[in-house]
């Protein structure tokens, strides 16, 4: 009984540390308390934590969105990220609708900082650059289309022709 008693306490006292780091979902928890503990002590850490409001799914997602969206993460990227957080999809998705986001806008903010190094290079080097830049971070095909368009533009390019 003892033994259970101290494992509980050393549970607690990593998952203590584990919020002092940042905020996690329930699935993170449990995972990473679940690689040292059995699953009763688990439960009932999840349970304490639930009870001193440490564990919101939905607070988390929320300020989850909120930092990667400042990180330039499109809407793609950010809802895998939650999902292998274990927040479920509705949640996620509620809370992405509920913020107002320009897909195009954030995708060329992300660019914006390498467009003078693009523009050096040949118009083909420089589309495929973008792209796949831009769908390393989760970007859809017609939102980098989008951006590649802006970019063009701002380059002085008549036609879709050079790229």
């Amino acid at each position: 009984m003892k033994e259970k008693s101290t494992n509980y306490h050393k549970a607690q006292k990593y998952a203590f540390w584990l919020f002092a780091r940042r905020n996690h979902s329930e699935k993170e928890i449990r995972d990473k308390i679940g690689k040292n503990y059995d699953s009763t002590v688990v439960d009932t850490v999840i349970e304490k934590l639930k009870k001193l409001k440490l564990i919101d799914d939905e607070k988390f997602a929320k300020e989850w969105m909120e930092y990667r969206l400042r990180h330039n993460k499109s809407k793609n990227f950010i809802m895998r990220e939650l999902n292998r957080k274990g927040i479920p999809r509705e949640t996620a998705s509620g809370i992405l609708s509920s913020l107002e986001i320009d897909e195009t806008e954030l995708a060329f903010d992300t660019i914006k900082n390498k467009l003078a190094r693009y523009k050096k290079l040949e118009p083909l080097k420089a589309k495929s650059k973008i792209f796949q830049f831009l769908a390393g971070r989760g970007f859809s095909y017609d939102t980098i289309e989008s951006v590649i368009a802006k970019f063009i533009k701002g380059a002085g390019q008549d036609t879709d022709e050079n790229y």
